[in-house]
């Protein structure tokens, strides 16, 4: 994951010829971290400056020292080399570094699939304890979530032959953010560029309910191409209501995962971590990065006096930290000026004033009094750079008018003339006055609709609490009913935070197949977005899109129709025509296409949506994969298997490095791919893919979710393939009763799933059940369907059969004919379903005697009847059979 290079700059610092300092470095860098610590204060004394001359070069920032500082330390237990050895598909290099729980490598793929190189975090021998597997886990879990090009990425996990388990993680080649500042000498304005950019990473990772807790510069990677990489949530938090009223003193787990020197007072106090922890770590950052001191003395320190330190001293001033450099160590101040290509006057002057007021607001003792978000701090930041007023200075007429002095010098020497000009500037003044007021206003509000998000969200899930469900279990459906109560009962005078949980709860219920419950839920988060915003905005829009596509669900067509074009044509014009938030809205309009059997319309907004992603840099997000699964789903539509198989492995590659392995998407994936696999006759490989994804998807959704229902359905078809009619029957009429239950009796789905029965009674030799069946599936596709949907075609073939089966040649001869008609509309000609119809108006042919006519259309389709069904299926023997007895009449 790191490279970690020797700071230039200091280095040179080194090189001053003092034989006691250089001394004292060489042998502190010989100890370990608990003896170091003593030693550097014992050697330097009461010599302040030689004790910062030392401790600058020294790190001094590794938690791995604190774990030594007391308590059992598992960093000295023996660890078998690694190297050259292989880890699942990849082959261990070199060591990387060490952490507290664990040991980083090099490693490259092995499997000769790819190249790759990466970085596997191993928990070290002796430390596999249930707290380091749970906080691995957590890692893996968060690392997962997030998907930021400014973050490492998770690529992959696992467990090596002993069992120790490791994770996968993107190697990323570079110096920390305070090494790659000395060493190319950057100035305070490249300095502040960057930490914005950290900023904007640690807002997404707090947007997604994640305080990563360990933000110090070695954690923080600059590549060489200047792009930024936040590393190792290892100890990262998500948010929740779990407290400690432990203190620094006594809470040496906490301590054992923390670094004190990058450590915000309520870590330290073991009170509850929030994103202001986050924000007080910011403000150390940009306080080392810009002065190049720290801003508290704690090497050495005794853990009272850290505690008391780092909860109660107030920082010093960047700029006043200039000066003590000045006075304690000259050498030390000269290489600060170097690496920031300025001068002291000039350092000092610049740091003055609006910089140092925003670190000193980032860090805060009191959280509350802190930058709002990470998002505020840069924007303040962002004003500094820009010489307009920032949040952080108190703002006064005076403020005000220095800062538009500064940034338009000549206007207002020339309004000095002309009081015009001095009236204009007046309003100005006003106006900018205005515009901060309402910016604060907008970040207020926004802080509070998240705070009563979590609170309420909070609040909802104590409900597990078994001294408040009084030892009952709560379901995740009782949670989703009570969560929708309560929003509209407790949530009427917030209608924003009640609109956003209204449509998160929706989705949730879309989620679990319960679409009656997710219309009515996202009807109203619609509605009152649209109170809201208006009949025009981002929001509403996305509000429709999440409605039409659980319209779609329950197959209400039209209506999620006019959902997905009303939210379409309001993306376009807000947003822009290649906007990445239209990409899902064209998703949902391929598969509403789709369904109606408009394949080609189907495919050009598939193709659209997969456009966009890769546009904008998401080819490679489960949002992409989801566009490459459905666009792979119309391929097998069109007979196009092996094309179907590609994309399917390919989303199947995206979603294993970003969900994992244990996800209900991954466990369809798997399963599409045996459906593939199928269809181009390869049963021995899709049989193990059809039981690991039908047991997955039992697992994780329930035997009756509709995703559980279509796969088992799938597989239903594979037993009908197989020659296990009896089983197929089973499985298949038990999918019919759940489908009737889970999406209501009329849904198109429930007649494919009649269809399905059908065919395994035709192939039985049950003529009159399986004409039963088709009857009610084509009723039930009357009024779901288009007229001809490529699922009437498959139904009017069916049927075909069963009257030839009945001995009515002559009606069957006409029904396939209309199918055949259809199928040919809507399909490839040569796709499966044309050519099954085809072989079965051969079969009908040949029963009444029209043998030349018969003989061509079974010679044509009898290869792709083999391919599809087997060469024991029933339409196969009964192909030969017929073949065999033209011939033998012609004879």
């Amino acid at each position: 994951m790191m490279l970690r290079t020797q700071h230039a700059c200091l280095r040179n610092s080194m090189t001053v010829n003092d034989p006691k300092f250089e001394s004292i470095v060489l042998q502190a860098q010989a100890l370990g971290p608990r003896e170091r610590s003593d030693f550097v204060r014992k050697a330097c004394g009461a010599d302040e400056t030689l004790l910062s001359r030392v401790l600058l070069v020294l790190s001094e920032d590794d938690p791995v020292a604190w774990d030594d500082i007391e308590g059992e330390s598992v960093t000295g237990i023996a660890v078998e080399p690694i190297e050259g050895q292989r880890l699942g598909p990849y082959r261990v290099l070199r060591k990387l570094g060490s952490g507290g729980m664990g040991d980083v490598y090099l490693a490259e793929r092995a499997d000769e699939e790819y190249q790759q190189r990466v970085a596997i975090k191993l928990v070290r021998a002796g430390a596999f304890t249930p707290q380091i597997q749970s906080r691995l886990r957590t890692e893996r879990q968060i690392l997962a979530k997030l998907q930021h090009p400014n973050i490492a990425r998770l690529l992959d996990g696992g467990r090596a032959p002993d069992g120790t388990p490791y994770l996968v993680m993107e190697y990323i080649e570079g110096d920390p953010i305070d090494v790659y500042c000395d060493q190319r000498r950057l100035s305070l304005d490249e300095r502040i560029a960057l930490v914005r950019t950290v900023c904007a990473a640690v807002h997404y990772a707090h947007q997604n309910l994640i305080v990563h807790r360990d933000l110090k510069p070695s954690n923080i990677l600059i590549t060489p191409g200047g792009e930024v990489k936040l590393l190792d949530f290892g100890i990262a938090k998500l948010l929740d209501t779990r407290h400690s009223a432990h203190t620094l003193t006594v809470t040496h787990m906490d301590y054992r995962i923390m670094t004190p020197a990058h450590a915000s007072p309520e870590q330290v106090r073991g009170d509850t971590i929030t994103t202001a922890s986050d924000i007080y770590v910011l403000g150390v950052l940009l306080f080392e990065l810009l002065s190049g001191r720290k801003p508290f003395q704690l090497v050495g320190s005794r853990l009272t006096d850290m505690e008391r330190i780092i909860c109660e001293q107030e920082p010093p001033l960047p700029s006043a930290m200039i000066d003590r450099a000045a006075q304690e160590s000259p050498d030390v101040l000269a290489s600060i000026v170097t690496c920031r290509s300025t001068t002291t006057t000039r350092l000092r002057r610049d740091l003055r004033g609006d910089l140092d007021n925003i670190v000193l607001m980032a860090m805060r003792k009191n959280p509350l009094r802190r930058y709002q978000s990470a998002e505020q701090l840069s924007a303040d930041l962002e004003h500094h750079l820009a010489g307009e007023p920032v949040l952080a200075t108190r703002d006064s007429w005076l403020y005000r008018t220095r800062k538009f002095v500064a940034r338009h010098t000549l206007p207002v020497t020339l309004s000095a003339v002309a009081v015009l000009l001095l009236a204009t500037f007046a309003v100005i003044t006003f106006i900018q006055a205005r515009h901060i007021a309402r910016e604060r206003d907008v970040v207020a509000a926004e802080r509070s609709r998240a705070e009563q998000v979590s609170s309420f969200l909070v609040e909802l899930f104590q409900l597990s609490d078994p001294s408040k469900s009084r030892g009952n279990q709560v379901t995740a459906r009782e949670l989703l009913d009570i969560g929708a109560r309560r929003v509209n009962v407790g949530l009427a005078d917030q209608p924003e935070t009640r609109a956003t949980l209204l449509g998160t709860i929706g989705r949730v219920y879309s989620s679990l197949g319960l679409y009656p419950d997710a219309v009515g839920l996202l009807e109203e988060a619609l509605g009152s977005s649209i109170a809201i915003h208006g009949p025009e905005h981002e929001e509403v829009a996305a509000a429709m899109v999440a409605l039409g596509g659980v319209l779609c669900e329950q197959g209400k067509l039209d209506d999620c129709e006019r959902q997905l074009s009303a939210a379409l044509a309001m993306q376009q014009k807000l947003q822009g025509p290649t906007a990445i938030e239209i990409a899902p809205t064209l998703l949902a309009y391929a598969k509403l296409s789709q369904q109606r059997g408009a394949l080609d319309v189907a495919e050009k907004y598939y193709e659209g949506s997969l456009a966009l992603y890769r546009r904008n840099g998401q080819e490679r997000s489960t949002e992409a994969a989801s566009a490459m699964n459905d666009m792979a789903g119309l391929y097998v539509y069109r007979s196009d298997f092996a094309r179907a198989e590609t994309l399917y492995r390919a989303a199947l590659d995206i979603d294993r490095q970003t969900l994992g392995q244990d996800h209900p998407q991954v466990a369809m994936h798997v399963h599409d791919i045996a459906v593939a696999l199928q269809m181009q006759g390869k049963l021995p490989e899709a049989e193990p893919l059809y039981a690991e994804s039908t047991q997955m998807l039992r697992r994780i959704l329930g035997p009756t979710h509709p995703s559980t229902l279509d796969a088992l359905a799938n597989y239903g078809r594979y037993l009908r393939r197989s020659g296990d009619l009896d089983h197929a029957e089973q499985v298949l009429s038990d999918v019919l009763a759940n489908d009737r239950i889970a999406r209501g009796p009329q849904h198109a789905f429930v007649g494919h799933d009649l269809v399905s029965l059908a065919n395994v009674r035709l192939d039985q030799g049950n003529f009159a059940g399986a004409e039963q069946d088709l009857r009610a599936a084509l009723a039930i596709y009357k009024e779901a369907l288009p007229a001809e949907h490529p699922y009437v075609a498959s139904a009017l073939s069916a049927l075909g059969r069963a009257e030839l089966g009945q001995g009515n040649a002559m009606a069957a001869e006409k029904t396939l004919l209309q199918a055949i008609a259809m199928a040919e509309r809507s399909l490839a000609p040569g796709s499966a379903p044309v050519m099954v119809a085809r072989n079965v108006l051969g079969q009908s042919l040949y029963a009444q005697g029209r043998l030349p006519e018969a003989a061509s259309l079974l010679n044509a389709t009898y290869q792709t009847i083999v391919t599809t069904q087997g060469e024991d299926a029933a339409l196969a023997r009964q192909t030969r059979a017929a073949l065999a007895q033209i011939g033998a009449t012609s004879r």
